[in-house]
């Protein structure tokens, strides 16, 4: 008898490729989280590249 719960999901090339992407997108994302806070505390603008880069990583985040 096989004991189903033991059973692991076999992850595709795509779903690998989806983690690392996350994992560089978080990176990413704590490289450039000092724009976010420079723009808190002196009110400097975040420029438009780096807001639209931070923008296109957090949608490859896997929650």
């Amino acid at each position: 008898m096989f004991d189903l719960s033991k059973l692991e999901k076999t992850q595709s090339p795509q779903d690998l490729q989806a983690q690392q992407d996350s994992r560089e997108a978080l990176a990413y994302l704590a490289l450039t989280d000092w724009y976010s806070l420079r723009f808190l505390e002196e009110n400097t603008p975040v420029p438009a590249a780096i807001l639209a880069a931070r923008a296109a990583a957090r949608g490859k985040v896997i929650s």
